[in-house]
């Protein structure tokens, strides 16, 4: 329980081998409760990871009080950020369903992430959106 209280550091930690993502500290959303779309508080945001590279928070660490253990939220999950609350577009029961994270990401746990989720990942979004025509004039 020590740990979900850790406070906020600028130091970078690697997630993944290519050292593409990183856990960073954020001031702006540390402890902040996160809140799913059914109301239910599932407990602080502790960090976050991001790409760096392309100047992206790719997830927010979170630690599920009800079931003690840290999971990652998708960034394209979140609706609203209050004083002291991070709205989700999840239920309960999809972030029951994500896999607990242990502070490595591979390409293999990111998929199994929005597997759980039903949804599209980040990086096929990405891809179908460079690979789309401008309309004319642009």
């Amino acid at each position: 329980m020590k740990e979900r209280l850790r406070r906020p550091s600028s130091k970078a930690i690697p997630l993944d081998p290519e050292e593409t993502l990183f856990e960073t500290g954020s001031r702006e959303v540390w402890q902040s409760l996160l809140i799913t779309e059914d109301g239910v508080e599932i407990g602080p945001v502790i960090r976050q990871v991001v790409e760096p590279r392309l100047f992206t928070i790719r997830y927010l660490v979170v630690y599920d009080v009800e079931r003690e253990r840290h999971i990652l939220l998708p960034s394209n999950t979140i609706v609203d950020i209050t004083e002291n609350r991070v709205h989700a577009s999840l239920s309960r029961e999809a972030i029951r369903g994500l896999p607990e994270f242990h502070q490595q990401v591979n390409r293999s746990y990111e998929e199994a992430l929005y597997q759980a989720l039903g949804r599209t990942p980040y990086w096929l979004e990405e891809e179908a959106a460079r690979a789309q025509t401008p309309p004319d004039g642009e």
